[in-house]
């Protein structure tokens, strides 16, 4: 019984198994990537920074949005040849995307004219905002790569 599990096994990855490549050698399998464990590794790495004042947790969050930024940036490169989207292209755009749109939001939750004295909860509202911005560009760059097995 147990020999022929095995057997059936090793038949199932067989026929399942990526063809051997010239030279003889087999990539290894493919093995997907986990856009949330990133995200959440980013996150995690400011915890204690985002507990403090308002600038403290400002600042956290920028470190974090800065390692979101990595992350799409690491995608990015075994996504796209060089010649179509090479590194410092992607990181140009991603700084001018990142400073148009944390300059709206900052200017809907912190000038709006309802706000005489806004309160200082809204001071990373920008931020915020953007960072759901880079969860989604990473999770989508992820799954592409997962995808394509790349």
């Amino acid at each position: 019984m147990k020999r022929s599990m095995l057997t059936a096994s090793f038949l199932a990855y067989l026929l399942t198994a990526v063809p051997a490549q010239a030279g003889g050698n087999r990539p290894e399998p493919y093995e997907p990537i986990d856009a949330q464990a990133m995200i959440d590794a980013c996150w995690d790495m400011t915890y204690d920074q985002r507990l403090g004042s308002t600038a403290a947790t400002r600042d956290g969050i920028f470190d974090s949005i800065v390692c979101l930024e990595e992350r799409i940036l690491e995608q990015f490169a075994a996504l796209f040849p060089a010649t179509v989207l090479s590194r410092e292209s992607a990181a140009r755009k991603l700084e001018i995307t990142r400073e148009t749109y944390t300059d709206l939001y900052w200017h809907i939750y912190n000038e709006n004219k309802g706000c005489r004295i806004c309160p200082t909860q809204y001071y990373s509202s920008d931020l915020i905002a953007w960072s759901d911005v880079l969860e989604r560009m990473l999770k989508d760059a992820v799954g592409q790569r997962n995808r394509y097995k790349l």
